[in-house]
């Protein structure tokens, strides 16, 4: 790889294979040149753009915000890939760094904004919400901020939304509530406190994620085979009382949202929250 443009010791633009790509890791542009190659083993993040706006957004990006910033985001996003074992898109590099340069420069001027959405977040995202946590030090390693729990929230949130794929925080907010509105049903309809640590309850928040994802996306409603209906009426009856609060989700989500909750999908809401009863 050709170095093209050096921002930083830290923070390059280099080519590989005729396309541009911009390259993190520590010393990494120290006492190098525009034309050089580039020392590969120092290299711990390449954001590798499959569109070419990404680089037009990350030029005009960089040009109001320190290269620094950057690679304190590109450490959190590293630090989240490990935790979670996944990985993400390049755009959360851009929507992440400037989310933290605007909390920064808002902290620095004492202006508070209140996430109303902590409680929720900390209950269904614990995963992120331990990334927004460790983003929290990071930031106050590098930048000597202290930015508040509320922060830790935000920062989760990004990599809620960009898991889900879908970059729009109204949507993400709605499935959020709802995976919220149905995790108290079942905790006041079932009479249980949830152990938040159990493989039964981390289990069913990913089930309700996908749940959520599917209510909200509004797809087509797909039952009605006879296996369908003797598995329907057998769960019914061997676990009346968690088929009874599935009911009372249905009901609510058709009274809410006017969408319907296939016979398979109460099949299987039925059968985690017996699991999460059982382990309770």
């Amino acid at each position: 790889m050709e170095i093209k443009k050096i921002f930083n010791n830290n923070v390059l633009l280099a080519e590989q294979n005729h396309h541009e790509v911009v390259l993190i890791g520590k010393g990494l542009a120290f006492q190098k040149k525009a034309g050089q190659d580039v020392d590969e083993a120092k290299v711990s993040k390449i954001y590798a753009p499959t569109e070419e706006k990404w680089l037009g957004i990350f030029r005009d990006l960089m040009q109001d915000i320190s290269p620094e910033y950057f690679e304190v985001s590109s450490q959190i996003i590293e630090y989240a890939e490990q935790l979670l074992n996944t990985k993400f898109n390049e755009y959360l590099l851009i929507a992440l760094t400037d989310h933290i340069h605007f909390a920064i420069v808002r902290q620095k001027k004492k202006i508070v904004i209140r996430n109303e959405m902590l409680w929720e977040i900390q209950r269904i995202y614990q995963q992120e919400y331990r990334v927004g946590q460790r983003a929290l030090e990071i930031i106050q390693q590098t930048f000597n901020v202290q930015l508040p729990d509320d922060e830790a929230g935000f920062i989760a949130f990004k990599f809620v939304e960009n898991s889900m794929g879908r970059g729009n925080e109204d949507e993400t907010l709605a499935m959020t509530k709802l995976i919220n509105d149905v995790l108290n049903i079942v905790k006041y309809q079932l009479k249980i406190d949830f152990k938040t640590e159990s493989i039964s309850y981390q289990r069913f928040l990913v089930h309700l994620r996908f749940f959520a994802e599917r209510i909200t996306k509004k797809g087509p409603v797909v039952d009605k085979t006879d296996d369908d209906h003797f598995l329907f009426d057998h769960i019914a009856q061997k676990y009346p009382d968690a088929f009874t609060c599935v009911q009372k989700i249905k009901a609510f989500i058709k009274q809410s949202m006017n969408e319907t909750i296939s016979m398979n999908e109460q099949v299987y809401l039925t059968m985690h929250i017996q699991r999460v009863v059982d382990e309770g």
